[in-house]
């Protein structure tokens, strides 16, 4: 839950808290500078030109599709100090702490590069997948690419952060999906909203909010994005695939349990992959 004192980082303004509380998300700018931004669109340019090499245990790793139009590389913290460092930045995680009311745990990283053409992300909720408990996860959205209406920006259906979790009942959601959805039928009285998010600027938004995104319609621009999920430290429990999880130093918390005995949705689902 977060933090009901004004918050401490210098980058999160009272509307942003009132914003996340009431709505589910904000959007918060400054957390990494121009120059960070910079070195991690280099860094992951080079991740998708020469693969593994770019990662300091040289082993293979790369995550795309068939046709490599959903290129992404999934927990790249793993492989590079860098990228371990970006999902632990200090600033990143001040604004976790203030959102969250507790020290924020680093559970994935993930890299989108989304080129022109790609299709949308179903729309689902991140807790779904991660499976944290007691209190949910949170997401750190950050843009490397100006996200727009037109490039595939997030959209959000505010307020559904109070929801449970939407357990899957059917098919694919086919709204703007590559068949990732886990919200099958969509609740009738959502309505998602895009939320255009400015190069360099970060989005929050908690474990149970409803999200996906549109396709790129652009001819020559990407919708690249740095994101990192992440739990509080009072979490006893993250699903297996989350597994280690680290503290703001880098160290592994050996504490915390992987589910059993199925989650909100049945054993079926218990440990999907996001």
């Amino acid at each position: 839950m977060p933090a009901a004192a004004p918050p401490r980082s210098p980058l999160l303004a009272p509307a942003h808290v009132r914003q996340f509380v009431e709505e589910g998300y904000c959007v918060v700018e400054g957390i990494f500078a121009p120059a960070e931004v910079d070195a991690i669109e280099a860094f992951f340019e080079d991740f998708r030109s020469h693969g593994a090499a770019v990662f300091d245990d040289g082993r293979r790793y790369e995550e795309m599709d068939p046709a490599k139009a959903q290129l992404r590389a999934m927990h790249p913290h793993r492989h590079s100090e860098r990228v371990k460092a970006w999902g632990l930045h200090p600033p990143l995680l001040g604004v976790l702490a203030d959102l969250l009311g507790r020290a924020p745990l680093l559970a994935q990283t993930m890299y989108y590069f989304k080129p022109p053409g790609a299709k949308g992300q179903g729309m689902h909720q991140d807790n779904f997948y991660l499976l944290a408990a007691p209190a949910t996860c949170i997401a750190a959205w950050t843009a490397i690419d100006a996200a727009e209406v037109e490039n595939g920006c997030l959209y959000v259906v505010p307020g559904s952060h109070r929801h449970d979790i939407h357990c899957p009942s059917g098919g694919a959601d086919a709204w703007m999906s590559y068949g990732d959805s886990h919200i099958t039928p969509f609740p009738r009285d959502a309505r998602p909203v895009p939320v255009p998010v400015p190069r360099g600027a970060t989005m929050f938004f908690g474990g149970q909010l409803i999200h996906g995104s549109g396709p790129n319609r652009c001819r020559d621009r990407s919708r690249r994005t740095f994101i990192g999920h992440y739990i509080d430290e009072a979490s006893d429990q993250v699903a297996e695939f989350y597994h280690p999880v680290l503290d703001a130093r880098g160290e592994t918390i050996g504490r915390l349990r992987m589910p059993t005995g199925g989650g909100p949705c049945g054993d079926g689902w218990l440990g999907a992959t996001h």
